[in-house]
């Protein structure tokens, strides 16, 4: 069977858009050089691309190798496990009527890379919503061609894919991404995924210019009643408040400040908890 792709664990919330900026502004720690780079005006990566997945349900469709330039291998990858789990479920799985993916050029090779949803290009007939993920959507995954292969270079939420842009970098080296807005910044919330020499991580989140180090700590604690925070700081503006002994998953850790960057819930506002407030 062929290896299906790893899903990329996702966060729990939808992105935030908005906030009272002009009191973050007020806030924030003069000098922070991450923070100012977030200022940085992006350029809008993705461009629309018509994804053919016809020839991956041809009938002659057998040697993987050989069929690679037909139907592309990541689509070969996971062909076996969505028809199984498609089945199962008690359907069929085909191609949706348009199937679609996005362009990009991350490394200004003029040799377009993809990122794909696959999930949204392939429906299981007869059993609707079998590959569903949710409020959050699935992940996007980026994909290089390398020969005849496609290798994969990132997995994107599905809050930071649609309107993934790169920012300028050193030359010879891949092109930062910044998802949640497109522009300079008119979104609370943007996300940074950082090339690391083989592949792309999601390393910090830029919260209402706060810089948030994107280190998953799984589930904690309240040890007593505290406030979701816009800013990591005692003064900071309250977003929400919860009892003790909620559960929150950490995110990150804000920099420079006892803070950790919370989700307490998939309908809840996330934002800044002390420390201090949190046990494992």
């Amino acid at each position: 069977m062929r290896t299906f792709i790893s899903i990329l664990t996702a966060s729990l919330l939808l992105t935030a858009c908005g906030g009272d900026s002009d009191h973050a502004a007020r806030k924030k720690t003069k000098g922070n050089a991450a923070a100012d780079h977030a200022l940085q005006a992006g350029i809008p990566a993705v461009q629309t691309r018509r994804l053919d997945l016809a020839a991956c349900f041809a009938d002659d469709l057998a040697d993987e190798a050989a069929n690679s330039s037909r139907c592309p291998s990541f689509v070969l990858l996971s062909l076996d496990f969505l028809t199984q789990t498609c089945a199962i479920a008690g359907g069929t799985l085909r191609p949706v009527p348009q199937p679609i993916a996005w362009s990009l050029d991350v490394d200004g090779d003029a040799s377009a890379e993809m990122l794909v949803d696959l999930r949204q290009n392939l429906e299981c007939q007869g059993a609707a919503g079998v590959f569903s993920c949710g409020s959050l959507g699935c992940p996007y995954f980026l994909y290089a061609k390398r020969g005849d292969n496609w290798v994969e270079l990132a997995a994107i939420s599905a809050d930071d894919a649609p309107a993934i842009e790169t920012l300028a970098g050193p030359s010879g080296t891949p092109a930062t991404l910044r998802g949640g807005c497109t522009g300079l910044r008119p979104c609370s919330e943007q996300t940074y995924y950082e090339w690391k020499g083989k592949s792309y991580e999601r390393s910090w989140i830029d919260f209402r210019g706060f810089p948030v180090d994107v280190t998953p700590g799984g589930l904690w604690t309240l040890t007593r009643d505290a406030p979701i925070l816009a800013e990591p700081a005692p003064d900071g503006t309250v977003l929400d408040e919860y009892p003790i002994a909620t559960s929150v998953i950490v995110i990150g850790n804000a920099r420079d400040a006892a803070y950790k960057f919370v989700s307490p819930c998939n309908g809840c506002r996330r934002g800044f908890v002390e420390t201090a407030a949190l046990t494992k």
